[in-house]
């Protein structure tokens, strides 16, 4: 005797074109048309209306899969992400889906979790999947992938377009900040995760301040990073600079536990502006940029990219500093 599994007993059966059809009382084709959006001109508006009545009362959903097959276009993009639970790469997918819904397409999340392995087998398995383009943030694709991709915070140069922050001025405005106010002894909290964005950032700060700075790299969590600040904080250094404003929230909390007062004792900056950089205490001084923009210009890029459109090499997004009240001159 069978015994129907518990999907067998709660899902309904598929809604096909098929069913719709005969509801509709027309041919698979005109419902096809219709809901392709290539009904205009060719069948009557109240053909149309019954057809899309007929889906609406039957809850026809199409078959994305079926479709890309079928066509050969999915009207979805893959967006690659290193770190989900890092509120940056939120704003970035809310930039990248606002512009890719305007061009009709969705976007689809695949999170790495900040492993290089797990990254690798996600993009072979999306090159193999429906997805029309791949927004890659920090991420590459196997050698000879023809796929239509953009890369987001990678170094030119590259087979596929780009598309960055200038984190190399966003150092320089951190530093000129911190100088100002007359530190000489300013260390980098620099994030532990290999990326080109952060090579960029750390080569920027050698530049600066000479292959001496001293340097921690942390885990992008705020235990980790005050375990990894902690002992710089040991040392001399009047103030830090952070990779990440996550990082930031690491060297307060070593900061708190060693007694140390922030602005008084040491300046802090960190990168990003997220949004609780402005209700730690007290309010972070960070390198400020527009991650939906930055999401935004990535899908715009690719959208052009599929369409033949010429794309830039690169395209490179101004950042800013916003100065709160975590730096102050030197004691």
């Amino acid at each position: 005797m069978h015994t129907p599994s518990i999907a067998e007993i709660s899902a309904p059966p598929r809604v096909t074109s098929v069913d719709v059809a005969r509801r509709a009382g027309v041919s698979q084709s005109t419902v096809s048309l219709v809901l392709s959006g290539k009904a205009r001109g060719r069948i009557s508006a109240r053909t149309e209306e019954a057809v899309r009545a007929a889906a609406a009362e039957l809850g026809y959903r199409p078959n994305v899969a079926a479709r890309a097959l079928r066509t050969g276009v999915a009207r979805s993009v893959a967006l690659v992400v290193p770190d989900i639970t890092n509120p940056f790469f939120g704003r970035v997918l809310r930039g990248a889906q606002r512009s890719a819904q305007e061009a009709g397409y969705t976007v689809v999340l695949v999170d790495i979790g900040n492993n290089r392995a797990w990254e690798a087998a996600s993009v072979e398995a999306l090159l193999a999947g429906p997805a029309d383009g791949l927004l890659l943030f920090e991420a590459d694709l196997p050698p000879g992938a023809s796929e239509h991709a953009i890369q987001i915070e990678m170094t030119p140069g590259g087979k596929f377009p780009v598309v960055r922050l200038d984190v190399e001025a966003g150092v320089d405005c951190a530093i000129d900040h911190l100088q100002s106010l007359g530190h000489t002894k300013i260390g980098h909290v620099a994030s532990n995760f290999d990326a080109p964005t952060f090579d960029l950032r750390r080569d920027r700060m050698r530049a600066r301040l000479g292959d001496d700075v001293p340097t921690v790299a942390a885990p992008f969590n705020f235990e980790g990073a005050k375990t990894a600040a902690a002992p710089m904080l040991d040392e001399d250094v009047t103030a830090v600079f952070c990779d990440d404003d996550i990082l930031a929230g690491g060297v307060y909390m070593a900061a708190r536990e060693r007694g140390l007062s922030i602005p008084g004792d040491l300046s802090v900056v960190g990168f990003d502006d997220l949004d609780f950089a402005r209700v730690l205490a007290p309010p972070l001084t960070t390198v400020a940029v527009d991650a939906e923009r930055l999401g935004a210009l990535a899908f715009s890029a690719l959208a052009a990219d599929l369409a033949g459109e010429p794309v830039p090499a690169e395209q490179v997004m101004p950042v800013s500093l916003t100065v709160r009240e975590s730096t102050a001159p030197p004691r």
